[in-house]
């Protein structure tokens, strides 16, 4: 295990339990225990398959990490509850609903705010982001690397994923079959801000890389069923 997620284990236990704790009632139902034990079963998976085998991209001074970090609560959670008897299309679904108690929790006027803000200011910011990212890769190769193109009359922002960290460990690791549903939840946090996204490309699915597009006009499709796992959906 990396140093730095050897410091970090109790603020990540944390983390993870704040985010189960939005489905707290359904976790209950499905492992038939307290909430206390199944935070410490599904750690331990995580503890010992996830951090022990986590690539170092930067620690906090790149936000990545939290990505990396975050994704696989979930993925810890799957295999868990896979000896309960849920199946992976359940658990994308509870994951799911988890993200959007998440993304809720503030006023839908104050998210629609934020998501104005990022159609107006995102490119620039985006942009800066893209040099660091490229930076931080060339000292930690395998660490997220993004391109942002511009805007134009259709969409307000447009920037890809080159490379994903989180998507690569779960190639390493096995995990891929979780890859769709994880990629899926943008759609819950951009549309919890009021953000169409239209989304063409994921490197899950076999492509050159994961693009984010928002629309200037439009709204927010529906968060579920997977988007990526429909060979006949609109935005594919």
């Amino acid at each position: 295990m990396h140093e730095y997620y050897r410091k970090n284990e109790d603020r990540l236990k944390k983390e993870m339990d704040s985010y189960f704790k939005l489905i707290k009632l359904e976790l209950e139902g499905i492992f038939n225990k307290s909430y206390d034990a199944i935070i410490n079963e599904v750690w331990e998976i995580y503890e010992s398959e996830m951090l022990e085998n986590f690539p170092y991209i930067g620690g906090d001074d790149v936000s990545g990490t939290k990505n990396l970090t975050g994704v696989y609560y979930f993925i810890a959670l799957a295999l868990a509850a896979k000896a309960y008897g849920l199946n992976t299309n359940d658990w994308g679904r509870l994951t799911t609903t988890c993200y959007e108690r998440l993304n809720t929790q503030k006023p839908a006027f104050v998210r629609k705010m934020l998501g104005s803000v990022m159609k107006a200011c995102a490119t620039k910011m985006l942009r800066k982001k893209d040099e660091k990212n490229a930076i931080n890769a060339a000292r930690y190769p395998g660490s997220f690397e993004t391109k942002t193109l511009n805007s134009d009359s259709t969409y307000a922002v447009n920037f890809h994923n080159l490379v994903c960290p989180v998507y690569n460990f779960a190639v390493k690791m096995g995990y891929e079959e979780y890859m769709p549903y994880m990629c899926n939840l943008d759609y819950v946090t951009y549309g919890a801000m009021g953000l169409a996204m239209h989304r063409e490309k994921v490197l899950a699915d076999g492509d050159d890389c994961c693009d984010f597009k928002f629309l200037r006009r439009g709204e927010p499709v529906p968060n579920w069923p997977p988007h990526i796992l429909d060979p006949n959906d609109p935005l594919k």
